[in-house]
């Protein structure tokens, strides 16, 4: 479907560098406390922590659901309350709580989320399970015949191999089956010859209920237990990606680096898992899985989520949390140590069923708010082909494709339109001056744009010397380069302006702020043959003209320096007044701290100042004009 492309080629330089993580921490950093080439400000961390269980609301809409069912039910409107919090990484995070009238009836805490809108879902998702708990099983009918219900019951254990608490298995057989368990129906249960196994917890003052395997099920755990094992955490077989197949996949999930991770759909490596987890999660199996006194990073344990079991490769240990990943779910996850459980070796004999991937030519794409969104939107869940490009590196590159949509061109396609600057829909809000000069202005946009260019380019530049990349073919003046700029001593996208030699410099146009500057002929790098991305996205430095002071009038030196010191630093707010034949958008300023009804615009301002210094001018001319004339006339006399 794909022939690897020279960006493809020189991306990999990234992924296996030794710096790699390095530099995502400084992008990271730039971005959330902004850079010190311009006073710019990003409150929130896009890559930092990505809420896992956002995955678990994707496509179902919980506050409409809500809604839907107060209405049903007649209960009134809810109100949503939003608190901003900080994660133990001091990283701003979001809890959500719901009341009905005064009363509080749900909230998404002691969970913090990184996305309000998350925190609200997962709000909604509590308190909707509470009010059905309330209003809707009042009325509802007893199943009388226990063997329905040990029937059902046993559909249901199977789901759960992990077991359920006996009151959650009212809850499901509830919710499931719209009717009620008998008031005695654990001790009904108890007399019945079943594959249920009822296990009290005297110390909780409960019960919990497990599904027994079948006997061809226990014949296939029991092969499987058999079978001599010495298989350790270093030893355990990683799934990869060993040549440049085709492959059906399924991205299984998207993590804080969004890399993303994928199964192989219709293996037989599957089917051998699904025996490992079903056998895993036997309460039989399971007992077995003490607690770990001494976690060691890399190791593989056991950690249970949602009630079921799963493999977990320890990462990083911080305190008294660890943080992993489940190397069968792509899923990275922070655990309390006390809930990492020693895994016996007999488990490691599948190999990890996720692989961890990256979309080639996509490698910052992270940074832009419209590639997260994206990424949970189109690819979290679904099946694609996957098409590798590079599999040498540590994190291979790939190509998703959904039929015939390649969808790393999408997602690119996407990030490009959003950062889109290239001119002012009617009105912009909260803009900022980059640049005056030769008669125009230079806006900036008021998104995160520019402040996450910077922190990529500047991080890149500081994790190696980029001088080793410097172009050796003809510098053209159709291609857009990465060069050091003299005046801020820092790299910055710029195009070539004129090719007439000064002290063997090219003078060059640096399209995110709106300046010219000389740049040696030879220190050039071809964005484009470095990022593809970078490449793509437009300028960032918007040319307009200032209303009512054509280019012609605003070229004067001291009008412009006057221009630049009231703008500077400050919040704009810009309308379009008209468009010049040349495209360029006429606009007028206004400072957007100052809502006040009566506020004057910058143009309205700078013009008074104008006309004041110019009848003040006149004056004084014509008063030396009189003062001249009465000397002479008293000369004469």
């Amino acid at each position: 479907m794909k022939t690897m492309s020279s960006f493809d080629k020189n991306e990999s330089w990234i992924h296996n560098h030794k710096d790699n993580s390095n530099i995502s921490i400084n992008i990271k950093q730039h971005i959330k406390h902004g850079h010190h080439r311009a006073k710019y400000t990003f409150s929130d961390d896009p890559t930092d922590i990505i809420d896992l269980n956002i995955q678990k609301y994707n496509g179902f809409d919980h506050i409409q659901a809500l809604h839907d069912y107060l209405e049903k039910m007649n209960l009134g409107k809810v109100e949503f309350t939003v608190f901003k919090c900080k994660s133990k990484s001091n990283i701003p995070a979001h809890y959500a709580n719901i009341k009905l009238g005064n009363v509080s009836v749900a909230s998404s805490f002691p969970e913090k989320y990184s996305l309000p809108e998350v925190a609200q879902q997962v709000a909604a998702r509590n308190a909707l399970y509470v009010l059905k708990k309330t209003h809707s099983y009042k009325n509802i009918p007893i199943t009388q015949d226990i063997s329905i219900v040990a029937e059902r019951l046993e559909k249901e254990l199977q789901k759960n191999y992990a077991g359920l608490f006996c009151d959650k298995v009212e809850n499901i057989y509830k919710e499931v089956y719209s009717e009620q368990l008998p008031s005695n129906w654990l001790d009904l249960l108890s007399r019945l010859t079943t594959n249920i196994i009822i296990e009290d917890l005297p110390n909780q003052n409960k019960s919990i209920l497990y599904y027994d395997a079948s006997p061809a099920d226990k014949k296939k755990h029991k092969e499987f237990l058999d079978t001599s094992l010495t298989e350790s955490s270093e030893n355990l077989l990683v799934m990869k990606l060993v040549d440049k197949t085709e492959r059906t996949v399924t991205v299984a999930s998207v993590d804080s680096n969004y890399t993303f991770w994928v199964l192989f759909v219709h293996d037989r490596i599957n089917d051998e898992y699904d025996t490992l987890f079903k056998l895993m999660n036997m309460p039989s199996e399971s007992k077995h899985f003490i607690k770990m006194f001494s976690i060691e990073v890399s190791d593989v344990y056991a950690v249970q989520i949602q009630e079921e079991w799963y493999r977990f490769k320890v990462s990083k240990i911080e305190d008294d949390s660890v943080i992993g990943i489940f190397i069968d779910l792509g899923m990275e996850w922070c655990v309390a140590k006390n809930n990492v459980m020693f895994l016996p070796p007999k488990f490691l004999k599948v190999s990890s069923q996720a692989i961890k991937c990256a979309l080639t030519s996509l490698f910052f794409a992270p940074y832009f708010q419209v590639a997260q969104e994206l990424f949970h939107k189109i690819l979290f869940g679904k099946e694609f082909t996957l098409v590798p490009d590079n599999i040498e590196c540590d994190v291979p590159l790939v190509t998703l494709y959904d039929g015939k949509c390649n969808m790393n061109d999408l997602i690119r396609k996407a990030i490009i339109e959003k950062t889109n600057f290239n001119k002012i829909n009617g009105k912009c809000e909260k803009a900022s001056l980059a640049y005056v000069g030769d008669g125009y202005l230079y806006l900036h946009s008021p998104n995160d744009t520019l402040t996450i260019l910077e922190s990529i380019l500047d991080s890149i530049s500081a994790s190696r010397p980029l001088d080793t990349l410097y172009s050796k073919n003809s510098i053209s003046p159709h291609k857009l380069y990465l060069v050091k700029c003299p005046e801020l001593k820092l790299w910055s996208r710029a195009i070539v302006h004129d090719f007439i030699f000064t002290d063997q410099k090219f003078k060059v146009y640096f399209i995110d702020y709106g300046n010219y500057g000389f740049i040696d002929q030879d220190k050039f790098i071809d964005l484009k043959s470095f990022d593809l991305l970078l490449s793509a996205i437009g300028p960032q430095a918007l040319k307009v003209s200032f209303h009512l002071f054509p280019p012609e009038n605003l070229k004067d030196q001291s009008r412009s320096k006057a221009l630049y010191e009231m703008l500077i630093d400050k919040s704009l707010d810009i309308n379009v007044i008209s468009t010049t034949s040349d495209g360029i958008q006429v606009v007028e300023i206004f400072d957007a701290d100052d809502q006040s009804a009566n506020r004057l615009s910058f143009n309205t301002q700078l013009y008074q100042r104008y006309l004041m210094r110019k009848y003040l001018f006149s004056s004084t001319v014509k008063a030396i004009f009189l003062r001249n004339s009465n000397v002479r006339l008293t000369h004469n006399s």
